[in-house]
């Protein structure tokens, strides 16, 4: 219902056809082109598929079983966000998500995550951190489906951690529940409920939008671009690991210092340069 309008309208037809319109409450993504109607059915479907490009991420493997396009931006960011701060929810498959982190604390330490994931074979990513929300330079996540299944997860990644050159006992994992957005806007995590209204908005996001359960692996032409971006954010984020992979040569020349003609046995040079950089310009007008 619209701010404003009398509350009683919701046990009538009017108020039932607000309940049910699901296309109003998804015009932003439908007017954007990446979404439309379905001439079969009517219901809600991608207009195109195609790889996530500009990401920071290195997706190592996915998982069927998590839809984060249809959770996280059609029932949170559409739906969840837009309802008064105490009707807010998170959504019901999502709380259901369990990831172990791991936070390296350096280029170097990202790439052997990186490698530790791939030779765990479990569902998960790597990346560099650049949302303001995150504390930390990298990432790395790994997916669960419960509580127990991430406990276990996380015994195996903690041995795996401590045992790799390049992360080791001093980096820091954890086990958390779902996305950090989700407990930023909806308060802490075991403190979440499921109420009625978003059963009801979650029945009717499944009945009229569809899904692609494809699995696809990250082409090489991303990867490349994801990795490069790893090497520039550690270069603009003072971690000098990054030499490692450029055979020891600066990302960009390094510019011309001065502070060096103070130090003792200098005051010759340092007289000469004071005069030399002393000079006015010349601009053809008498000074």
């Amino acid at each position: 219902m619209k701010e404003g309008q009398s509350k009683n309208l919701g046990k009538s037809y009017y108020g039932q056809m607000v309940n049910d319109d699901i296309v109003s409450k998804l015009a932003p993504i439908l007017q954007s082109g990446g979404y439309n109607l379905r001439l079969a059915d009517g219901k809600i479907c991608a207009t195109f598929q195609g790889y996530g490009w500009d990401t920071p991420w290195h997706h190592i493997q996915s998982d069927v079983f998590l839809d984060c396009n249809t959770w996280h931006r059609v029932m949170f960011d559409m739906f969840s966000r837009t309802l008064p701060k105490e009707r807010q929810f998170v959504p019901s498959c999502c709380q259901q998500c369990w990831k172990v982190v791991v936070r390296p604390k350096t280029l170097l330490g990202l790439f052997a995550l990186l490698h530790l994931q791939i030779k765990m074979d479990r569902p998960s990513k790597c990346g560099a951190e650049i949302r303001e929300s995150v504390h930390g330079l990298y990432g790395g996540y790994f997916y669960n489906h419960s509580l127990q299944e991430g406990l276990a997860c996380y015994e195996a990644v903690r041995k795996n951690v401590d045992e790799t050159m390049n992360l080791g006992p001093e980096i820091v994992v954890l086990l958390k529940r779902s996305c950090t957005e989700f407990e930023m806007l909806c308060g802490p995590s075991d403190k979440w409920e499921i109420s009625e209204e978003q059963v009801r908005i979650e029945t009717l996001v499944n009945k009229w939008f569809v899904r692609d359960h494809t699995m696809l692996e990250q082409p090489q032409n991303v990867v490349s671009r994801v990795h490069r971006r790893w090497i520039e954010w550690a270069y603009m984020n003072g971690d000098a690991t990054y030499l490692n992979f450029t055979e020891g040569e600066p990302l960009y020349s390094p510019y011309v210092t001065y502070h060096h003609l103070i130090e003792s046995g200098k005051k010759t040079e340092l007289k000469k340069s004071l005069v030399k950089f002393s000079r006015k310009p010349n601009f053809g007008y008498d000074y």
